[in-house]
């Protein structure tokens, strides 16, 4: 191809396609747990907790622990009706694990057992994980913390 040789394609367009706006509509179906089965979930869980105080040689002292919370879902009364059916179980287990108030009550208890085995120790930010599972008619509820020791914005003073 010589330079300044020009290719002419004699090819008809297509005409543009309109484009239709379809309005869909999808079902989603959802549960929310109310405060009253929040409330009730955790007056009666059971809390076993276990963990302890790693001090590297040269490093930060940190608070490694697992909290494990478990609720016999027969103990909470009226709102326990229908639970030892296995579709109800898992709407309620999906539920229950997708509630930012659930988490955050169970953050909160592992932090408080924390705080209760290095008590005069100023607590930083905790890194947690959280598992819940349903065994038979029990939810349990499995929160692993990691938190640092004497590493907070309250333990620093202006000035020193």
């Amino acid at each position: 191809m010589e330079l300044g040789t020009q290719i002419v394609v004699s090819e008809k367009l297509k005409p543009l396609v309109k484009a239709r706006s379809v309005a869909q509509l999808i079902e989603h179906r959802s549960y929310r747990l109310s405060h009253a089965l929040e409330e009730a979930l955790f007056r009666h869980a059971d809390v076993l907790s276990e963990g302890g105080m790693r001090a590297p040689a040269a490093g930060q002292s940190t608070y490694f622990g697992s909290t494990m919370i478990s609720i016999d879902l027969r103990k909470l009364g009226r709102f326990a009706h229908g639970t030892d059916d296995a579709a109800l179980q898992r709407a309620l287990l999906q539920t229950i694990d997708g509630s930012v108030r659930v988490r955050l009550r169970a953050m909160r208890m592992a932090r408080a057992e924390a705080a209760r085995r290095v008590h005069r120790r100023t607590l930083g930010t905790a890194l947690c994980e959280i598992r819940m599972r349903m065994s038979g008619v029990h939810l349990h509820i499995d929160v692993d913390l990691e938190v640092p020791l004497g590493v907070s914005s309250r333990s620093v003073r202006p000035g020193r």
